[in-house]
């Protein structure tokens, strides 16, 4: 009976997590789309240009996504002053190789757009990561918070 108990809760947390990570795929699929259509509209890129732009745009975040993450990783707590030292310092080469990225990318991107169009990129992703925010903060403003009846 345990056993059965056991199975059928494990069943449900697994069905729920399924869910779970379904909607969050969904969410990211939405949030991408947002994403081409207002860097899209923002350079004002031509249907070619959007083209031969997005699969380079999409290598060069999918890279700078992963160093990212080696920097997070790369930040233990409780750490001690040469432990730090190091960390620092992996903090630096981590950021002259998104600097590298950058150049890399940038080469790249004004071969197939104009230069004042990729100049703008940064100002749009900016742009982007507000608008994103400011309605992820209106919702949470605007959806009401469960907490306990108070007696």
């Amino acid at each position: 009976m345990k056993k059965l108990i056991l199975v059928t809760i494990a069943m449900i947390f697994f069905a729920g997590w399924s869910h779970a990570q379904q909607d969050r795929k969904e969410f990211n699929k939405k949030l991408n789309s947002m994403r081409i259509a207002f860097i899209t509209q923002e350079l004002d890129l031509s249907t070619d240009e959007a083209k031969v732009f997005w699969p380079i745009y999409d290598a060069y975040t999918a890279e700078r996504r992963t160093l990212r993450k080696e920097k997070r990783s790369t930040t233990p707590k409780g750490m001690t002053a040469e432990e730090a030292e190091a960390s620092i310092e992996g903090s630096f080469e981590n950021d002259a190789k998104e600097i590298e990225l950058k150049k890399k990318y940038y080469g790249q991107l004004k071969e197939v757009i104009p230069v004042e169009k990729v100049a703008k990129l940064s100002g749009a992703e900016l742009e982007f990561r507000k608008k994103i925010l400011q309605a992820a903060k209106e919702r949470r403003k605007n959806t009401p918070r469960h907490s306990p009846n108070k007696k």
